[in-house]
């Protein structure tokens, strides 16, 4: 009955999340693609069967993953301002169509590597801009109890994307020849979802809270009412909407409207610092360096062939959509924020501990055509890391940032944690190429060393956020003192009710007086 009632919000999730769907994709796709005999023939690489067979493959591989994060990173910036200027619908479009146009010139490149690069670039505006804006749009509109829930959802559409896209590379090695069109089919299958996702942001309605801080009440109660599926007069939804208002008078009766000085004061403050810290924290973990190389990282670790390290790529995002979606289900709104991120970086850490052990006990022998025992257990090991990380910092740091800041700064503060996730995903994703050629196995040691220290930050800063609706974020916070709160939502929905009765009464008006016209 939960799910039937909230139908609309999960139509709405569905759709903004086709733009974590296109991130997953796009960063799953040209990992695998990388390793296709076609693209490395097309753009002159060497051809070697080693995870960077030469300094050229490694040097390429890390431009041509890299470039779209630095372009996110740009897009991350610029959205958080247009997204608090024009509402979280409008940018999302403007966003998409930017993605739509970077993927057209990828697909249309064919020798010249430097289009490549540029429509790398383009989607990555267009990716950022978008990962900025669909976890506070979603949030906006989402329920409380169910909020870590849909919330997450961004990261499951985003692995499901690049599972795809590990999957259909991994098909289009085995049954289409090497050619142009090997590579050019997954790279052109990312337009279907961003049209689909452009068709869709118009049919859906604009975030309530947003609305309601720009002024327009009766608009924002009207989207309210769609997502809820109830009527503007339900009770219930009078009393959101006036706990919505009542947060956003506060914020602006304590600023006099200027929002730099929400940033300043002490609750807000901690929570951009937390929100960077806990984005740093996510990048730095080592599941990027795996997710964006997996074929050759596999390869690196003794699945040689390129037929083998795209299967075991497969895999890989297979585990980590079922562990995703299982703690999603059962996990993220029970057991909470804060624990599953303090069990997910102990267990990354051990993992990762003994990979490195492993590796640099037992390297792979590249001339042995045979997979050791060795290297199949640190492929297990990897797929253990993944269970760990889809289980906790995968979902739960674009849950926690998405619903810790109040409605005039949570476009600001998510667009910091998106731009802070693509400036370290740029940084990571720009050394591992060099780091696994140069330092092998200390590189697993690095990442194991990380995830300790982030189980470190959680357990000294981050605080428990699970089943709080958006507006009691202030009171965890201290922005706001929880007696002065109630009072305040008790002024608020009294407005709501007088507003409510003066349009009713206005429509009873209206009736009576249109005869006497005709």
């Amino acid at each position: 009955m939960g799910a039937f009632k909230n139908r609309n919000v999960y139509l709405l999730t569905t759709v903004a999340y086709m733009g974590s769907l296109l991130f997953g994709y796009d960063t799953g796709v040209m990992g695998s693609v990388l390793a296709l005999k076609a693209f490395k023939e097309d753009f002159g690489l060497p051809p070697g069967k080693s995870g960077f067979a030469s300094a050229k493959n490694a040097e390429i591989s890390s431009n041509v993953v890299s470039l779209l994060t630095a372009g996110c990173f740009f897009g991350a910036i610029a959205s958080s301002f247009i997204n608090e200027k024009f509402g979280r619908r409008p940018t999302l479009i403007g966003f998409c169509s930017i993605f739509m146009v970077g993927a057209a010139i990828q697909v249309a490149a064919h020798h010249a590597i430097g289009l490549i690069y540029a429509g790398r670039v383009i989607a990555g505006l267009g990716i950022g801009g978008m990962s900025s804006v669909v976890t506070v749009y979603v949030s906006e509109n989402a329920p409380p109890r169910q909020r870590g829930r849909i919330a997450g959802l961004f990261q499951e559409f985003l692995v499901v994307g690049s599972t795809f896209a590990y999957w259909l590379d991994y098909g289009v090695g085995l049954h289409i020849k090497p050619s142009t069109l090997q590579w050019r089919i997954p790279v052109g299958i990312q337009l279907v979802p961003g049209g689909l996702m452009l068709l869709g942001l118009c049919f859906l309605k604009e975030s309530p809270r947003w609305l309601t801080k720009m002024g327009r009440h009766q608009k924002a109660a009207e989207s309210l009412a769609w997502s809820r599926c109830a009527k503007i007069e339900d009770p219930e939804l009078l009393e959101e909407l006036a706990e919505i208002r009542a947060s956003i008078d506060e914020e602006l009766n304590a600023t006099e409207g200027v929002t730099w000085k929400e940033c300043l004061q002490p609750g807000s403050r901690k929570r951009f610092l937390l929100c960077f810290g806990i984005m740093l924290c996510q990048q730095f973990s080592g599941t990027n360096s795996i997710g964006y190389y997996a074929p050759q990282i596999f390869q690196t670790i003794g699945i040689s062939s390129t037929d083998s390290s795209l299967f075991a790529t497969g895999i890989y995002g297979t585990v980590k959509v079922i562990a995703t979606a299982i703690f999603l289900l059962v996990g993220i709104d029970q057991l909470g924020r804060r624990k599953s991120l303090l069990a997910g970086a102990a267990w990354m850490s051990a993992m990762m501990f003994i990979i490195g052990a492993v590796l640099a006990t037992h390297p792979p022998n590249v001339k042995n055509p045979h997979v050791s025992q060795a290297s199949i257990g640190m492929v297990a090991m990897i797929y253990l890391y993944v269970i760990g990380y889809s289980a906790s910092w995968g979902p739960t740091p674009w849950v926690f940032v998405s619903e810790i800041f109040p409605t005039r700064l949570r476009a600001y503060g998510v667009g910091l944690a998106a731009a802070t996730q693509w400036l370290f995903n740029f940084c990571i994703t720009k050394i591992t190429p060099i780091a696994v050629a140069n330092i092998g196995w200390k590189t697993f040691i690095m990442f194991g060393v990380f995830c300790a220290a982030n189980f470190v930050f959680v357990f000294l800063f981050v605080p428990e956020t699970k089943r709080l609706t958006l507006e009691e974020m202030d009171v965890l916070f201290g922005n706001v003192d929880a007696v002065q709160r109630a009072q305040d939502i008790e002024i608020a929905l009294h407005a709501e009710k007088k507003e409510l009765e003066l349009e009713q009464v206005e429509a009873v008006t209206t009736t009576h007086e249109t005869p006497s016209k005709v």
